[in-house]
């Protein structure tokens, strides 16, 4: 009988179970075969939501805490890390967020893993010069980069000066069997205080700068000029809500905006909605446009980098230069006003998501992406 493949994935924190990356991980938990892959997660901060939920891990997992540098014991930490990493002896190291990006990686070396993969998911705006060159050393220790996305792995390879072949992509995926079939939740509606008849064009999006909520709202005042039955629902939290109200406000459109806060499950929300839009200025690979395509919602978004990998303007939605809110405003109004260019989009979506980034599709490239490192 063959022996599964023990991957240790080493994370910096697990704070929800919502975030891109803590999403995308928790899926690959559950669901490599549990036959071929012993799987287990170390995290470096033990923050109390991974307290309270780490039976959500289905697996074994450990902390070592490395996150405070001005700290003596961060270093013995690190030591502790390579011994740990050293007894476990698994098949691949597998890393994710900034300090297990280099630390993760580096540690994995010095205990003698031959296989080790780091991750990409975003556009590293975060990244200051330290962190850039700290990642540099630590790539070339790394035996494969997985981006998300090819406009991810692009720019990954232009600032970190990646070996040519060391970065591959592995596009998110998502259980497409949720968002088939949704039934209207008409009852939402009228929780939310939207008419009965008005059509509903939603965001879902934490508030922050990066995903530029104010074009969408400027959108809505250019589009309730126009017809008085549509409302705009944003389903997210974020610092700068109180702005973004104060916005709605001069415009006159307070009425037609719902706050809808920060939901564990969209699935409601994404069922009233009859356009879903993104506004982001950077994107990796958002796994709200996917549930949006999974979902049925014909889509309307920034051309802003992962977005295009998601949307082909005009064949499976709508794509507008970012900040350009009166074409935004446009495309909406017309795809709420033509039934067949919604339909198209909605079955183009729909395919795209099942042939690429459905999980399953997810679930095989990593299960063979793996064995291709170990064989």
């Amino acid at each position: 009988m063959v022996k599964p493949i023990k991957i240790l994935y080493i994370i910096d924190e697990l704070n929800c179970k919502l975030g891109g990356t803590e999403n995308q991980l928790i899926k690959l938990l559950h669901g490599l075969n549990k036959e071929k892959f012993q799987v287990r997660v170390l995290r470096f901060k033990n923050r109390s939501w991974s307290q309270i939920n780490s039976s959500i891990l289905q697996c074994d997992e450990s902390v070592i805490d490395i996150y405070k540098f001005n700290r003596i014991s961060t270093y013995i930490n690190f030591i502790k890390l390579i011994q740990f990493i050293r007894e476990y002896k698994p098949h691949v190291v597998h890393t994710f967020f900034p300090v297990g990006n280099i630390l993760g990686v580096i540690a994995a070396r010095l205990a003698g893993v031959e296989n080790t993969v780091s991750s990409r998911r975003d556009y590293g705006e975060w990244m200051n010069s330290r962190y850039l060159m700290a990642t540099r050393i630590a790539n070339k220790f790394v035996t494969k980069i997985v981006a998300n996305s090819y406009s991810v792995k692009t720019l990954t390879e232009k600032r970190e000066h990646t070996r040519n072949g060391q970065v591959e992509v592995i596009l998110n995926g998502i259980n497409t069997t949720e968002f088939y079939n949704i039934r209207k939740d008409t009852d939402l509606k009228a929780r939310l205080n939207i008419p009965e008849h008005d059509k509903v064009v939603g965001i879902v999006a934490n508030f922050s700068p990066v995903k530029h909520h104010d074009t969408f709202i400027k959108a809505a005042g250019e589009i309730t000029a126009v017809r008085k039955d549509v409302s705009f629902v944003l389903v997210g939290t974020g610092e700068m809500q109180r702005e973004l109200e104060s916005l709605g406000a001069s415009l006159n459109i307070a009425h037609k905006l719902v706050f809808a806060g920060p939901q564990a499950d969209v699935i409601p929300y994404l069922s009233i909605m009859d356009v879903g839009v993104n506004c982001s200025v950077r994107e990796g690979l958002s796994n709200a446009i996917m549930e949006y395509m999974a979902a049925g919602i014909p889509c309307v978004v920034s051309n802003a980098n992962g977005n295009i990998d998601l949307i082909t303007h005009d064949e499976n939605g709508y794509t507008f230069e970012i900040d350009d809110y009166r074409t935004l405003a446009k495309l909406i109004l017309g795809l709420l006003d033509d039934a067949a260019t919604r339909r198209k989009f909605i079955k183009n979506a729909r395919r795209k998501i099942e042939y690429e980034m459905s999980l399953e599709a997810m679930l095989f490239r990593f299960e063979h992406f793996y064995r291709s490192m170990v064989r």
